[in-house]
């Protein structure tokens, strides 16, 4: 009965503890091996596979680079849109991000950061989160691209905006500065140390790229 007792004490620790929740599980995905019944715009640059407590999902970003803008007023506008997209194993897309220039007659972009897509589990409560980080820019000019970092945890947005810096040499710099929109406040303190680690891993701009 002792020994029952004992089994029962031990079982009951480990489901509380995060050893117990789902492994999260990430599996990088070559941009040819996406399957074509994804429906996406743009070409898929980055793609991953993870699988947490809720359940498998592909997650994808994809850019149009630069093409005429049809709705441009200038003769020569063009626009870039760049978008990503969360797949559960079967349906359609539980998430979606869009971003874009538009009606730009200058130097246009619009893409996501190297390793711009990653996915975590800081709370490790189980469930994954997800991160994005690109740039946009419309400039004809030596200026700062807008810079985002987009992150989902299932159905919740976080986002933090703001602009690259500009590394001009000599010691001085152009931009840098990022907002963190108010959904934060209420995420745990690791989601929010993570995205200031990641806008600092990606913040610096040298002109020309």
């Amino acid at each position: 009965m002792m020994q029952l007792q004992t089994n029962s004490l031990l079982a009951a620790l480990l489901l509380s503890t995060p050893l117990a929740q789902a492994q999260l599980r990430v599996t990088p995905l070559a941009p040819t091996a996406v399957p074509t019944a994804l429906k996406r715009s743009g070409k898929v640059v980055q793609a991953l596979r993870y699988t947490d407590r809720t359940g498998t999902y592909t997650v994808l970003a994809t850019q149009s680079g630069p093409a005429p803008d049809p709705k441009a007023q200038a003769t020569d506008g063009q626009r870039a849109d760049l978008y990503a997209y969360q797949y559960p194993a079967t349906g359609p897309a539980s998430w979606q991000v869009h971003d874009f220039e538009a009606d730009c007659p200058l130097d246009l972009a619009a893409a996501f950061r190297p390793k711009g897509l990653s996915v975590t589990d800081l709370d490790q409560d189980g469930t994954a989160e997800v991160w994005l980080v690109y740039r946009t820019v419309c400039r004809g000019d030596v200026s700062p691209s807008n810079q985002k970092i987009i992150m989902y945890e299932g159905p919740s947005k976080y986002a933090v905006r703001g602009t690259a810096r500009l590394v001009l040499g000599n010691g001085q710099f152009d931009g840098g500065t990022s907002t963190f929109d108010a959904a934060w406040a209420a995420a745990p303190a690791a989601f929010r140390q993570h995205a200031t680690r990641l806008w600092q891993q990606h913040r610096d701009e040298k002109p020309g790229e």
